[in-house]
């Protein structure tokens, strides 16, 4: 794939999951904090789209598709998260205009800032330098031809206490050389 493909994927990429991910972040976890709120019961449902979303947010830190797909989006969940942190500037008209599941999820994660680390730590899986460069390529196969296996080199057996002795024992008129010099 050509390095242009690549960055023009990324940002294709970046582009479709930033508003995708920020509603399902918003879903997921207004649906967990309704259900604790009402029955204190997990949802199931929430819970699945918050796994899901972290599996993508996973996706977009460490790929090799290109880092302007992690820059695209965590340049738009850090500028929300900023909005959202901000008194001055937090849309209290938009979160009326989301409908109740969603209103929830906004409510929960504009103010406590997760949108704005989730774009930090975006931005900041952008930023290494390997990411910007290509895959490099398989090296050249070797012209020396496939490995041989080696050769076993044959020594002979080593010394085994245990076997009987390959030499015969001492008689009763020869030398033994193993007793101290007589004085």
């Amino acid at each position: 794939m050509s390095k242009a493909a690549r960055h023009i994927l990324g940002v294709v990429a970046g582009l479709l999951l930033t508003p995708l991910l920020m509603l399902g972040l918003m879903y997921g976890s207004g649906q967990v904090a309704y259900a604790f709120r009402t029955d204190f019961s997990p949802s199931w449902l929430g819970a699945t789209v918050l796994a899901a979303c972290a599996v993508a947010l996973g996706f977009l830190a460490g790929s090799r598709l290109s880092p302007l797909a992690s820059l695209v989006t965590g340049l738009g969940f850090t500028g929300m998260g900023t909005v959202l942190l901000i008194p001055m500037l937090y849309p209290s008209g938009l979160a009326d205009l989301l409908p109740a599941p969603l209103r929830w999820g906004f409510d929960m994660l504009g103010p406590t800032g997760v949108l704005f680390i989730a774009g930090i730590l975006l931005l900041t899986a952008s930023a290494f330098p390997s990411r910007w460069r290509a895959a490099r390529p398989a090296p050249p196969a070797s012209s020396y031809g496939p490995p041989q296996p080696q050769q076993q080199q044959q020594y002979p057996p080593a010394f085994d206490p245990f076997q009987p002795a390959s030499f015969p024992p001492a008689g009763p008129g020869e030398d033994d050389r193993t007793r101290p010099m007589p004085r």
